[in-house]
């Protein structure tokens, strides 16, 4: 049954991909029918689906159209006589929509004129009565725009399909601040509600992400900076009290966009899964078992922990963070449940502290004379900073009371400086490790100061070598680091690759035809560089999981019991999960090193093993009106959205990598029909309304260059020259050729994203 049910949901999100894809283009091509045969013009074909090389399903003739189902689900298309999209034809069309005589076996244009004079008559002389060509230039324009006309109103009533169903947005409030990001250096703080972001009132936390795709670039004030970002205001309410935060967002080298970092807020219901494989052996049976079940229209509610009651998620992370490593009891739906402190995975190494990339305006330490470029030398006379534990130690000495820390700075001409620094009684998650972004540094909200992490190597903790493999040493640099026996949990970027390496290959008995043993791993590139230290150690090591091998492929079923004792020996061998470093040592030499995984004694995970849904605003119409007046408001937000998108892709605001082809884009499609229909049905208004827009661009083929050249015509009262209509339309498939194949190469990974 799992297996007909895992068929059904993949048959059916295929099938919903085909019908909004085709649904999109089909509304396009209706609207461009209609109107042509409200004006008269002569629409040869009519197909749904393409038919190249005559291949269909079916035709028949109505009138003087012929209608069909092509065998290609690409969409359709409307044939009109004398209306062209491509640039090798248009001549050809022109010439065969002109009306003509035949005489004596010649072909005569009607009134004998020449083709200077042709060209200075009216359009409607000198065209077939029912060609595109002899219409007037508004009954064409018409017939041009009745395409992006059908799309905005196809994406209008979807938009109100989806209202009326009930539209779920993510509550527009901060749930965690990325360490030293923008967010963090302005002050937002988790819990914060946005009322307003640039004057727009603001209903769903996507709405900073978009607001982010349409900032303004202007000039910096450094010199050595001649382009910057203008800040974004936003109107928060923190504890019933309302205030205005400006946020300037940050795009670095090789960024899509910009970003002010900060993640939604999650509510305290339960997602529906499971206790990752690689944490349960932490819980007992009855704690996994409460985790583990799938009540039926109930979800479960954390209501308290520690018997204290929690009404939302910033109070549940104060409470579990005050016994950060320690056990806690967390009440769901009425029923006590064990959570236990997960150990993080990590390797015997210390890395290198970086230096401090910001410090948290208002903080003891900025006032104190700490900057930018700063390193921590030691904390507590404590030299041996692990910088990737130094905010759960930080957290730890909060937890005990501790009002404040000694620390020894060295500044940026050399000199240390030593320093008593306040420490705030904060246990929120920007004290830990709230990665996003493959190069975002840690940080303490506790001490106020942000850091980052360098790929060399401080300490090798009582790491011996096997098997003669060469020994990391201090001050070698990671350039590469490789999770060996590790299954694909990333999209390929150009610092991931997929590694597969055979091991062994013999040939076994009668029953063993072939014995193959592989190496699976996740290599990353570009260490310190596209992806840093923090990222892959405090958040994809943790999230690992090892694979099991395929190693035996047999003859026949029956196998003999030592071939099964064999299979459980090499399985329990290929679940090891290990972690390989290519190190570049001082004098360039290359080396690489494979580390065991250990569970740690003093660095905990904040994941306590569940997963929160998000908060969510679930906006529904109160009538069919209702309904259309909010989808029409969605598809002129969505319109304008796509507008400065290409505003910014223009201006270099938004990386042209940010970009999907029709590859992305079906696997989005498929992943929102997953979901339900108000997302579904959403997803079709904002794709509707891109296609409206990208459509009306003035650039031959599309729609808008016809409307360029009849515009033309309008003003100067002739047509425009056929060879500059070509030309034209020839520079303008380029360029979107040009486009859809560089689309494609992002989709495939030709060309990386990072």
């Amino acid at each position: 049954m799992d297996i007909l049910a895992t068929i059904w949901t993949v048959t059916f999100g295929v099938l919903l991909v085909i019908l909004g894809l085709n649904a999109l283009i089909i509304v396009h091509e209706i609207g461009h029918f209609i109107v042509a045969r409200w004006n008269g013009v002569r629409c040869e074909k009519f197909y749904i689906w393409f038919d190249f090389w005559g291949l269909k399903f079916f035709k028949f003739k109505w009138g003087d159209t012929e209608y069909g189902l092509g065998l290609f689900p690409l969409g359709g298309y409307v044939k009109m006589l004398g209306q062209e999209d491509n640039p090798g034809a248009i001549q050809a069309e022109i010439e065969r929509a002109k009306l003509q005589t035949e005489t004596g076996g010649l072909t005569h244009d009607i009134g004998g004129l020449s083709p200077p004079a042709l060209e200075a008559t009216q359009s409607s002389a000198l065209f077939a009565p029912d060609s595109y060509l002899s219409k007037t230039v508004p009954q064409r324009l018409a017939i041009i725009v009745a395409g992006v006309i059908m799309n905005f109103l196809f994406a209008i009533v979807c938009a109100a399909g989806a209202y009326m169903i009930g539209v779920k947005v993510e509550y527009p409030a901060v749930g965690s601040v990325i360490p030293g990001s923008p967010a963090w250096q302005s002050g937002l703080q988790p819990g914060d509600r946005i009322i307003d972001i640039e004057g727009s009132p603001s209903q769903d936390f996507r709405d900073i992400n978009r607001t982010m795709i349409a900032v303004t670039m202007v000039k910096g004030d450094d010199e050595t900076v001649k382009r910057a970002i203008k800040p974004v205001q936003l109107t928060i309410e923190r504890q019933k009290e309302t205030m205005e935060i400006n946020v300037s967002p940050r795009k670095r080298g090789r960024d899509l966009h910009p970003y002010i970092g900060i993640l939604p807020l999650p509510s305290l219901e339960l997602a529906p899964l499971r206790v990752p494989s690689h944490w349960e052996k932490f819980f007992d049976t009855a704690s996994l078992a409460v985790l583990n079940n799938d009540p039926k229209g109930n979800p479960l509610r954390l209501e308290k922990v520690d018997g204290e009651t929690v009404d939302n998620y910033v109070e549940y992370q104060e409470a579990q963070l005050k016994k950060i490593g320690l056990p806690i009891t967390c009440t769901f739906n009425g029923v006590d449940t064990t959570i236990p402190a997960i150990p993080m995975r990590e390797i015997p190494v210390r890395f290198k502290m970086g230096e401090i990339v910001c410090v948290l305006p208002g903080s003891d330490a900025e006032n104190k004379g700490v900057k930018k470029g700063d390193t921590l030398v030691s904390v507590d006379g404590n030299a041996e900073i692990d910088p990737l534990k130094l905010p759960q130690v930080l957290l730890r000495k909060v937890n005990e009371g501790h009002k404040s820390v000694e620390v020894v700075v060295k500044k940026t001409n050399g000199t240390e400086q030593q320093l008593t620094l306040e420490l705030k009684p904060t246990r929120l998650i920007p004290e830990l490790t709230g990665i996003s972004t493959t190069r975002d540094p840690l940080a303490s909200n506790a001490l106020g100061l942000a850091w980052s992490v360098v790929p060399v190597i401080a300490e090798v903790k009582g790491y011996e070598s096997q098997a003669g493999q060469p020994l990391p040493a201090i001050g070698d640099r990671v350039t590469e680091v490789e999770l060996v026996n590790c299954p694909a949990f990333l999209p390929k970027t150009s610092f991931v690759e997929r590694k597969n390496t055979e091991l062994s290959r013999e040939k076994g008995s009668f029953f063993l035809l072939d014995k193959v043993t592989y190496e699976k791993g996740l290599a990353f590139h570009s260490v310190g560089d596209k992806v840093d230290i923090p990222y892959i150690f405090t958040f994809l090591l943790q999230e690992a999981k090892p694979i099991k091998h395929q190693t035996y492929t047999y003859y026949f079923k029956n196998i003999t019991e030592q071939s099964q004792k064999d299979d459980q020996a090499n399985e329990q061998e290929e679940t090891r999960l290990l972690v390989r470093l290519t190190l570049e040592s001082p004098d360039k030499t290359i080396k690489i090193v494979e580390m065991p995984i250990v569970e740690s004694t003093d660095w905990y995970n904040t994941e306590r093993g569940f997963v929160l849904m998000p908060e969510l605003n679930t906006f529904k119409a109160v009538g069919l009106g209702d309904a259309l007046y909010r989808g029409t408001l969605k598809t002129i937000d969505y319109s304008f959205l796509i507008y400065k998108s290409l505003q910014s892709l223009l201006n270099g605001t938004v990386s042209p990598r940010a970009l999907n082809g029709p590859v992305g884009i079906v696997k989005f499609i498929y992943q929102v029909a997953q979901m339900d229909w108000s997302a579904y049905l959403m997803l079709l208004c904002l794709i509707g309304a891109n296609l409206a827009v990208i459509n009306i661009l003035p650039i031959p083929p599309l729609d808008g260059g016809h409307v360029l050249f009849l515009t033309y015509e309008g003003i100067f009262r002739r047509q425009p020259n056929e060879l500059i209509q070509v030309i034209l339309s020839y520079v303008g498939l380029f360029l979107i050729l040009l486009l859809m194949v560089w689309t494609v190469a992002l989709d495939i990974t030709c060309i990386p994203r990072w």
